[in-house]
Formats: structure tokens, C-alpha cells, sequence
């Protein structure tokens, strides 16, 4: 028999899944086991530091300067975690112990070594941001060793550096985050080799965006007040980070309150001093900020049919001025701010203007950027109505990156056919973990759980879109554990399985917090996500908690036990570290339950307590965390939203029933709920397999057919026993992730039978902007329902997935006794057999 357990309920959740996983916390320093810390009685290793003293940094003169600035940062890195700091120097005057740091090619000390015979590169040169690491005894004269770094091109230089500073114990937010490291008196890193071999997705970056309530009063009122904006000390930061973070790519903040990425003539020069490949925003082609760049008064109307010259116009000033750098541009045309194009007429008509823009900018590129125009790295994005313009014959030149979006909620609305996979061009995706819009925003806390992430990302992968991911990171520093995630799965995506989230939080937890508590922090982040997974604290205005099932009752205390674990870490946690897992975990999860509390409390007092608590915890976080650094970093209320606002002046607290369920121990309630991975028998597609996916949906894991390469699905099946206690009809009720085919031609279907009746068809797609989709994505479900005749007696549910992409959550069987709930009713004790999963 299976215990009954409801799922969210009073307990630690996330930890009883993850105690059930063939997972342990790793030292992070083990995910590059040749480029790791070594001791004294090892020989071979090189000493970085020891005894007090600290080897060299060399890196030749005429290299990049991004080069340069790694070994700055490097240099910093050793001092913050030993007390000494690394001298750098050139060629001349070398120590006897040397990091010797290099581009293949543009630094002749690495190009000398290669010829000597004592640097082999073949597994790197002439790669993409590849890069060997590798101790080398006698390298040059006066030298007795050397660790040598020796990058593929510049970014792998960069990388490889990078890869250092966290083999040593330095994490990618020391700065953004405020991670401290842990202190070593020595510093030795094992001999050996190690490659960086090239990333899994080419371009790999953000989009800082609806930046108005964190990045830019925080840019402009704190850190770069000179500029009063966000500005090139900003950028330069944001690139340090992305480069840490094994990055490339990067759409800077775009909004009216945020002048221009190029009104400051220094900021394109930043970018290229840290190799950042530059873009711009799917409503901003060929580079340009539209917001704050076009000046109607004086260029005219933002009107193809009115205005072509003086568009065209603006968009080659652009290419002369920013053409020598490092770009990636986007094509096509929307409106002024994340509006569809202007000019009207029928969708043919819209077709064919919008196919003569792509025409015009392509000259332009080919003119002004490279005369092999298909050299030229340039994406289309398809977003919201630019997505039907495709669907209806707009042609994308092949050479072009399709970059599909998802439907801002994290659900890939679209990915590319098979036909459409053999473009040269290839794909990308554009992924949302914050967002302003319908149904609802979410712009203040991130709560995408990573394991959506792998299920979405993967899924884009294994169908083509490899070239570039971008994800929209709104003000960056609220999404790091999300937008780290994202950034590593886009370097190893095969690095990653279906146990990926819980696999990241114990290792991110490790690394940045020590050991004594990484289970727990991992434990407390995944309940985190999955408690605020089908309700973010920004929907809870919109959700239908009632008082049935004790859901309400059970929520509130899932949260407190979340808040009891953090605040007996905070208090246990050195003070070096504290504000590091403030931002990271205890905001966060303090005011999510205070949200909850707010909300669904029930008494005018403690909504209030709540409200007022969620204030003074952001007024701590901007006035007093790290010394005031992150002062206007963090809004409890972006855009004035009604969710937001006190208990006396926000609308009526939703309605939340007094009815209350019978107990449900061994007597049937009427009703039969069972997560999906209790499936009694699960029978597999010719090439693909049932595979249940660690932190994702309301159970936590949820159940898919993998790989979503394979669109034929042959006999897979979910078979489920039950008991039916009387003869009746019964609702079938399968909560399924709320995804999107795959591309054109697909669905979304799964099909029900009881026992050897034939199958109801169920399609769970759903349009963009609808009602329906508005409501799953609230919801973070979407429920299939199918009615069945039962005689009473022993049954059995047939599920089988008809396209591929289906992603199983829950499986509620109503008898005629089930209530109405946000959440689903509990778990019950059924007729399950022990075997099931």
C-alpha cells in the first residue's frame, strides 16, 4: 500500500524526495576533477600559494584585453580567499612560479611553449571559446613550473581563468551576491590537464528588462550615481559577471526609465574589453534602443509605409558606428516597445512588409557589416504576433538564427519542424523567468524552478535550438540561482539529467554556504519552488484557495516550517556569509510565507503583520544588507500592482470557503488522487522512455516520455488500479505541466480509458493569450477531464501520451465527493500496488 501524504503538506517535502535520490552533495571543485585542489603530499601540484607567498601572473602584453582582465580578477580572487595577492606581470622578469595566461595564437609566450612540444593544443585550437589548462614543468627560462592557461580565442582564455577562481573556492557571485570565500592559508591545484571544450549552445546570455523597480534606481541612485543610470561601471560589472559565469551574450536594459545602452559611447567599448557579444531585444532590430533612440519630432513616424528611408537611416548609423565590435543582430521589426508593427492592413499585407524590411536589412549588413552577408550572426525572434507572420509565409533566410520564444510564463510556445532543424542558420530560444504582462506579472521574486528549466531546455535542444539562448533575467539579481542554471545547462547541457535540480541546489548550496548545510539549504530552496510553483506570491490575488482539504491551513504551515529551517541557518551561519544567504534564501523565502500570510490568513491583523513584516524586510535588504550596497535594488511592490498593496487599500482578500472535508484515512472521501509517478505499470515508446523529472510540477515529479525527439509513440501507456466503492460516473482529472506542442503539425494529446473501453482524446494545447492559457499558467497546470460509467469494483486508468511532449503531474478521480481546491485534494490511500514508484 502507498501512505497517504498530501503534497504540499506540514512537512519537509523537498527533502523526503530528495532522501529518495541516488544524489549527495559534491565538492564543487569535483566537477572538474583534473583542475581541483591538491595537498602538500601530493607531487606534481602546483603551487598557487604556499607558504605565505604567492606564484606570478603573466600575461603578454599585445594579448586581448579581456585576457588582462581575468588575471586582474584572478589576482583578486587568490587575495580574497588567502590574504596574498598574485603580482602580474609581463615577459620579462618571470618568477619562478607562474600562472601563464594566453591566447592561441595573439600571445607569444603560449605560441612558444606549443612549439617547443610542451603545450599540446590540438583538442583546442581553432575551436569555439575552447581551453587547455595544464601544469608544465620548465616552461620557459628562470621558470621552474608553470600552470598554463591557454584559450581557443579570447573568451576561452577568459573561461579558463574562471574556472580557476571557482576551483579555489571563488564563486560567480562574489561580487553580485555577496558570497564570501572560505580562507585557505594554501592554495594547490593538482597537476594534470584540463579541457574546457566548446559549449553545448554558442551564445549564451540575458536580457535585462522591466529593469524600472530594481537594476536602474539601483545603478542610478547607488553604484554609478556619476552617471545617474545605468552606465559603463555597471556594464562592466554585469560582464565580469557573465564572463564567470561562462557567458557570451547580452541584451542590455531597454526601458524609458534607462538611457540607451549607446548614449554612452563608453559602454560598446566595455562589452568589447570583456568580449561580450553584444544584441538587442526582439522589438529592437539592427541594435537599436527604440525607446529611448527614435525621436519622432525629428525623424518622422515609426511607419515602414510612411517612413522606410528614415528608418533605414537610423538603422545603418548604428551598424557605422557599432560594426567593429562583436554583434549579433536582430532582425525584422515591431513596434516602438514590444508593440506589433505599425501599418495595419490584413496579415498578407503585414507578411509582406515585414519580409521587405528582412530584404532591406540584409543589404544593409552585406553593405556595411561584411559582404557575405550569411557570415553575419543575426537572429529573428517570432515573439507574440511577429510568431503568426511566420506561421503564414514570412520567409527567414536560412543563414539566420530562429530564436523561439516561449509563452513568457516558461513554456516554449513553439520549436523549430524537422525541415526547419536542417537550416544552417539553426535556433535558439528566448526564455522568461520574470515577467510583466498578462495574465499576471511576476517581477518581484524568481519561482521558475530550475527543473522546468532542464524539461523545457532540454526539450529545445534535442530539437535543434542550439545556437542561442537568452533568458530575460528582469533585473538580474533577484534570478541567480535561475539564471546560473540556465547558463550552465546552455555550456554541458549533458552535464544535466532528469535529476538535475536537485543535483544544482545541493552543489550551489555547497559551494557558496559550506558543507555543514548544504542538504538543508538544498532542501529548503526546493520546497521553496515547489510550495510557489502553482501559486507565485505575485498570483495569489488571482488563486482559488478554499477551505477544504485544509490546503490553506497546510500551506501556511509548509511555509513557516521553510521559515524555521532558514532562520535557524541564518542564525548558525558565519557573519561573512550571512548576507550572501540573505539575498540568496532568506528574503525570499521570508517573503513568500509573508505573502501567503497576507493573503491567506483570514483575519484583517495578521494580514496586516504580514504586510508590514514583507516592508521591513526589503527596507533591511536596500538600507542595511552588505553596508547599503544593494540600496533600491529591491522593490516589495513593482508597478504598484493591487496584490501588492496594504490590507486596507488592496481588493477583497480572495474568498476561501469554511466547508471542510471528512477525514480520509482507509475510508473512500469520494475522490482518488495519486501523483502520476505511481503509475502501477509503465510501458515504453520505441525510442523513448517514461522518465520523472526531480522538482518539477505540484508533485514533484512529474512524468514524461524522453527523449521529445521520438513522434512515435507506439503502445506507451500509464496503467493505474483503483477501487470504486458504488456503480456511477466518474471524472478523470489528469493535471498535466502546461506546455506547447512541439511545432506545426503536432499536438498536445494524451488519451484516458478505464478498463477495455475505448479512449477519450484529450488535446491540452492551448493559444497564447487566451482564457484558458491565462488560467494554467496561473495555475502552473493544465487539467484534462474525461467522464467514465464504473461499476463499483477494482479498475483500471489507462493513460497514453498521443504526441510527444505530454508531461504527466497528477492523476484527481472524482466519484462524486471531490471539492473545489487551488491546490488538488490529498493524496489517498488507493488500490495501488507496491511496486509503484
Amino acid at each position: 500500500m502507498m501512505s497517504r501524504f498530501r503534497l504540499p503538506g506540514s512537512g519537509p517535502v523537498f527533502a523526503a524526495l530528495l532522501a529518495a535520490l541516488p544524489v549527495t552533495p559534491r565538492a564543487w571543485a569535483e566537477l572538474t576533477p583534473a583542475l581541483a585542489l591538491g595537498s602538500e603530499s601530493e607531487a606534481g601540484n602546483f603551487p598557487l600559494v604556499r607558504n605565505h607567498a604567492a606564484a606570478g601572473i603573466c600575461v603578454d602584453g599585445n594579448d586581448f584585453k579581456v585576457v588582462h582582465i581575468a588575471a586582474d580578477c584572478l589576482a583578486a580572487d587568490v587575495a580574497a580567499v588567502t590574504g596574498v595577492k598574485p603580482a602580474i606581470t609581463g615577459s620579462a622578469a618571470l618568477p619562478k612560479d607562474l600562472v601563464l595566461i594566453g591566447t592561441i595564437g595573439t600571445s607569444p609566450s603560449i605560441d612558444k611553449l606549443i612549439q617547443d612540444g610542451k603545450l599540446d593544443v590540438r583538442d583546442v585550437k581553432g575551436k569555439w571559446e575552447s581551453c587547455v589548462i595544464k601544469t608544465v614543468t620548465n616552461p620557459l627560462p628562470g621558470v621552474h613550473s608553470a600552470l598554463v592557461i591557454a584559450g581557443s580565442d579570447r573568451r576561452g582564455a577568459a573561461y579558463g581563468v574562471f574556472e580557476l577562481s571557482e576551483a579555489i573556492g571563488v564563486s560567480p557571485w562574489v561580487w553580485w551576491a555577496d558570497v564570501a570565500p572560505s580562507h585557505r592559508d594554501a592554495l594547490l591545484i593538482r597537476g594534470g590537464e584540463h579541457i574546457l571544450a566548446p559549449p553545448s549552445v554558442k551564445y549564451r546570455g540575458i536580457f535585462i528588462n522591466d529593469e524600472d523597480w530594481s537594476f536602474q534606481p539601483w545603478a542610478a541612485k547607488t553604484f554609478e550615481p556619476e552617471t545617474n543610470d545605468v552606465g559603463p561601471r555597471t556594464y562592466a560589472k554585469v560582464c565580469e559577471l557573465l564572463l564567470r559565469l561562462k557567458a557570451n551574450f547580452l541584451w542590455p536594459a531597454m526601458h524609458g526609465c534607462t538611457k540607451p545602452f549607446n548614449s554612452f559611447p563608453e559602454n560598446k567599448i566595455v562589452a568589447d574589453d570583456y568580449a561580450i557579444v553584444m544584441g538587442s531585444s526582439h522589438a529592437e532590430p539592427m541594435l537599436r534602443n527604440n525607446v529611448g533612440e527614435w525621436d519622432a519630432a525629428a525623424r518622422g513616424p515609426w511607419d515602414w509605409e510612411k517612413n522606410r528611408d528614415g528608418i533605414l537611416k537610423y538603422w545603418e548609423e548604428r551598424l557605422q558606428e557599432n560594426g567593429k565590435y562583436e554583434n549579433v543582430y536582430t532582425i525584422g521589426m515591431r513596434g516602438i516597445h514590444d508593440s506589433p508593427m505599425p501599418g495595419g492592413g490584413t496579415t498578407a499585407d503585414k507578411v509582406a512588409r515585414l519580409q521587405q524590411v528582412l530584404g532591406d536589412q540584409r543589404a544593409m549588413l552585406a553593405r556595411d557589416i561584411n559582404p557575405n552577408v550569411d557570415q553575419v550572426p543575426q537572429i529573428f525572434v517570432p515573439y507574440k504576433e511577429v510568431l503568426t507572420l511566420y506561421q503564414h509565409g514570412l520567409q527567414v533566410p536560412g543563414d539566420v538564427t530562429l530564436v523561439w520564444p516561449d509563452d513568457n510564463h516558461g513554456y516554449i510556445r513553439e520549436l523549430s519542424t524537422p525541415l526547419e532543424q536542417k537550416r544552417p542558420g539553426g535556433a535558439g530560444v528566448y526564455y522568461h523567468v520574470s515577467y510583466w504582462g498578462a495574465p499576471n506579472d511576476y517581477l518581484w521574486l524568481c519561482t521558475t524552478p530550475p527543473a522546468l528549466i532542464w524539461e523545457e531546455m532540454r526539450k529545445a535542444y534535442d530539437n535543434g535550438a542550439r545556437t542561442a539562448w537568452i533568458l530575460n533575467v528582469g533585473g538580474l539579481k533577484k534570478s541567480a540561482i535561475d539564471m546560473e542554471f540556465f547558463l550552465r545547462m546552455a555550456w554541458d547541457i549533458d552535464s544535466w539529467n532528469q535529476n538535475a535540480q536537485a543535483v544544482y541546489l545541493k552543489d550551489w548550496a555547497l559551494r557558496n554556504f559550506g558543507n555543514e548545510h548544504a542538504a538543508d539549504i538544498a532542501a529548503i530552496l526546493g520546497d521553496y519552488f515547489l510550495l510557489n510553483y502553482p501559486a507565485k506570491p505575485e498570483h495569489l490575488l488571482q488563486a482559488q484557495f478554499t477551505g477544504n482539504y485544509h490546503e490553506k491551513e497546510n500551506r501556511l504551515s509548509q511555509f513557516n516550517h521553510l521559515v524555521r529551517m532558514t532562520n535557524t541557518i541564518y542564525d548558525a551561519m558565519p557573519p561573512e556569509k550571512k548576507d550572501a544567504f540573505y539575498e540568496c534564501v532568506v528574503y525570499p523565502v521570508r517573503c513568500s510565507a509573508l505573502m501567503n500570510e497576507r493573503w491567506l490568513s483570514g483575519t484583517p491583523g495578521e494580514a496586516q503583520k504580514a504586510y508590514d513584516q514583507i516592508q521591513a524586510e526589503t527596507k533591511y535588504y536596500n538600507e542595511q544588507l552588505a553596508g547599503g550596497k544593494w540600496n533600491n535594488m529591491m522593490s516589495a511592490n513593482p508597478r504598484n500592482q493591487p496584490v501588492f498593496q496594504p490590507p486596507a487599500a488592496a481588493p477583497g482578500t480572495p474568498a476561501i470557503t469554511d466547508t471542510e472535508s471528512a477525514p480520509t484515512g482507509q475510508g473512500n472521501p469520494g475522490y482518488i488522487s495519486m501523483p502520476a509517478a505511481s503509475a502501477v505499470r509503465k510501458t515504453d515508446a520505441p525510442g523513448a522512455a517514461w522518465t520523472k523529472i526531480f522538482g518539477l510540477g505540484r508533485t514533484g515529479q512529474a512524468l514524461t516520455l524522453l527523449p521529445t525527439t521520438t513522434t512515435s509513440l507506439g503502445n506507451a501507456e500509464l496503467d493505474y488500479n483503483f477501487f470504486a466503492p458504488t456503480t456511477g460516473t466518474a471524472a478523470v482529472m489528469v493535471y498535466c505541466i502546461p506546455t506547447h506542442s512541439l511545432y506545426p503539425g503536432l499536438q498536445l494529446r494524451y488519451s484516458a480509458a478505464v478498463d477495455g473501453e475505448a479512449p477519450q482524446i484529450v488535446n491540452i494545447d492551448t493559444a497564447e493569450f487566451s482564457k484558458p492559457w491565462g488560467i494554467n499558467v496561473l495555475r502552473a497546470a493544465a487539467i484534462g477531464t474525461t467522464s467514465h460509467t464504473l461499476a463499483a469494483g477494482s479498475h483500471t486508468l489507462k493513460l497514453r501520451p498521443l504526441d510527444p511532449g505530454v508531461v504527466f503531474d497528477e492523476v484527481v478521480i472524482d466519484l462524486g465527493g471531490l471539492k473545489p481546491t487551488q491546490l488538488g485534494p490529498p493524496w489517498t490511500v488507493s488500490e495501488i500496488s507496491a511496486s509503484s514508484h
